[in-house]
């Protein structure tokens, strides 16, 4: 299962009891319930923990991408009802086990699942790879 299916790094945002809460309304919700006299606050304050160790461990990466990729990913992640952002992780992550499990199959250590590295130093995809770079 994924550590963090209930976490939004686009929204900031974590799942808890049928709401998605930003940091700021988690805090509030925590001290609302500790000024009613319901202490039973542990489920909130670790999915407010879980959510600022994930925010703290998100790194931003930036790339291009042809429109008609742009385009079917933001169509396929309206479909799903998910940010665009969730819809690349979870296609990065997919790809990422794909060239292990391929790698492993071969014979190669983890980390070596694709071709020897083109000019610019960047592994190459592996085999069978939907998108192929020039060399």
């Amino acid at each position: 299962m994924d550590p963090f299916a209930d976490i939004d790094l686009d929204s900031e945002s974590v799942w808890l009891d049928g709401t998605w809460y930003a940091r700021e309304g988690l805090a509030q919700r925590i001290k609302e319930m500790i000024e009613a006299g319901d202490f039973r606050v542990a489920r909130p304050s670790q999915a407010l923990e879980r959510l600022e160790a994930a925010l703290g461990q998100a790194q931003v990466v930036s790339v291009r991408v042809p429109a008609d990729l742009a385009a079917a990913a933001n169509a396929t992640a309206a479909r799903l009802g998910r940010p665009v952002g969730h819809l690349i992780r979870e296609a990065i992550a997919y790809y990422l086990a794909a060239a292990a499990a391929y790698g492993a199959s071969q014979g190669r250590p983890a980390g070596e699942a694709g071709e020897p590295s083109n000019r610019s130093g960047e592994p190459r995809p592996a085999e069978g790879s939907f998108f192929k770079r020039n060399p």
